[in-house]
């Protein structure tokens, strides 16, 4: 039983002299409208994550704030766990449902007109990490959609 703590303590030992750089996100990298109605807005949100890292690891379920043309349209959430792979950059789609009942009408009309284009604001934090280490990646970032 002792050698198994000892190589156990050995090998988080190694490990954790490794250096960890952390992930980022780059940035917005496109925003498409599903569905919009009288109840709300149906979208999905493309942000770019880079893990610069020799190992992946995970996203887990996290939300966001989400403004287009400086109106809040709610929380974009990814419900599901994603694995990122190590040394890679790719684009991870977030949905967003939002109900326009906690809206006012000048705003829904401001939407409306502004076609979905203006500058779309993503703020929260993705929940990121590798068994049981976790831990928040604030995410700011701000898209000019045409």
């Amino acid at each position: 039983m002792r050698k198994i703590i000892y190589v156990l303590v050995a090998i988080f030992i190694f490990t954790s002299c490794k250096d960890f750089k952390e992930a980022q996100c780059t940035g917005v990298t496109g925003f498409k409208i599903n569905k919009v109605d009288m109840n709300g807005i149906d979208a999905d949100i493309i942000l770019g994550i880079k893990n610069p890292n020799g190992i992946g690891f995970s996203i887990y379920p996290s939300e966001f704030d989400v403004k287009l043309a400086g109106i809040g349209l709610g929380k974009a959430k990814l419900k599901k766990r994603v694995h990122i792979d190590a040394n890679t950059e790719k684009d991870y789609t977030f949905n967003l449902k939002s109900s326009f009942k906690d809206m006012n009408m000048m705003d829904v009309m401001k939407l409306v007109n502004s076609g979905g284009s203006g500058m779309i604001q993503v703020k929260g934090d993705l929940k990121a990490g590798k068994f049981y280490l976790k831990k928040k990646l604030p995410v700011d970032e701000k898209h000019s959609l045409r």
